[in-house]
Parts: structure tokens; C-alpha cells; sequence
């Protein structure tokens, strides 16, 4: 009796401490890719993993022994945020610019760019209407991460003038 006592007491045990465990984070691979990613004028090959996490969207960029990763945050607003390694905490972007003709994507002010075919297809599918014949679309972001300025086609390149002076 000792013995089925001492096992009702630890299971017990063991199911009060894991209700003050970490939450768990849900994780769902969408689509992994093979692509090229760029820094500045450089250019090389990464592996981009998108990765649905609760109730964000991840992009996980791999090349060498580093990952730099990209989320989309929808709730309450849409956000993307950013982080150079997975030590390093999430921070809003400054701004990311889609080209449609390269399938390109990059983030404040093309310091990490990737090209992803898979994203951008989504993005023209997700935007209806509103989206198609588009070559370039822009986004400029609020401190807090929210899309302060949207720019399209030409206007993206008087949007980048008008930040430079």
C-alpha cells in the first residue's frame, strides 16, 4: 500500500508543478524554401521556413549557422517584427518593401532581403483585386509597429525621396 500511495502523491505532484510550466507554443510548418536571401549588395543562399505560432506567422531565414527571422503579427493590428538570432528580442521594422517582378522582400531599408515566391503568391491571392498589375508596394511603420505610410509602383520611389530629405 505504501508504494501505490507514494505513486498517487508523486503523480499528483507532477501534475500541480507542470500547471506552472511555460505555456506551450503551438507550431505549424506551412512551407519550407530554398531561395537566395541579401544584405545590402551581397547575396547567398538561405532557407526560409514559414511557421505559424499561435497567432503569428514566423519566417525563420537559415543560412550558415544563423537564423534571421521575420514575424507577422495580425491582432490587434497588423505588425511585422524582427530579430537577428533567436537570442535577440523582437523588434518592430522600420519598413519592407515588396517588388513583385523580382519576388523580392526587404526589410528596413533593404538591410535583409529575401526572394520568396511562395509569400508573395499569397499575398497577391489574399489581396483580391487590390493588388493585381502591382509591381512594388511599400510600408513604412510606426514605433508601436503599426503601417504609418503605404506606398505603390512609382510612388515608392517619391515615398523613399521624400524619407531622405
Amino acid at each position: 500500500m505504501p508504494n501505490q500511495r507514494r505513486a498517487a502523491v508523486l503523480a499528483g505532484l507532477s501534475v500541480l508543478l507542470g500547471s506552472f510550466s511555460a505555456p506551450v507554443v503551438m507550431a505549424e510548418e506551412l512551407y519550407s524554401l530554398d531561395t537566395t536571401c541579401r544584405t545590402g549588395d551581397r547575396s547567398f543562399a538561405c532557407r526560409v521556413q514559414a511557421v505559424n505560432v499561435d497567432d503569428t506567422t514566423e519566417y525563420r531565414h537559415q543560412f550558415g549557422s544563423r537564423t534571421v527571422s521575420y514575424r507577422v503579427i495580425e491582432d490587434p493590428f497588423v505588425r511585422i517584427e524582427g530579430r537577428g538570432s533567436n537570442a535577440e528580442p523582437w523588434i518592430s521594422v522600420k519598413n519592407a518593401l515588396i517588388n513583385f517582378k523580382t519576388e523580392e522582400l526587404c526589410f528596413n531599408d533593404e538591410a535583409f532581403c529575401v526572394k520568396n515566391p511562395s509569400f508573395l503568391a499569397d499575398v497577391l491571392i489574399n489581396s483580391g483585386d487590390a493588388m493585381q498589375g502591382r509591381t512594388r508596394v511599400g510600408m513604412a511603420f510606426a514605433p508601436n509597429g503599426r503601417v504609418d505610410v503605404a506606398c505603390f509602383d512609382n510612388g515608392c520611389d517619391r515615398l523613399k525621396e521624400a524619407i531622405k530629405q
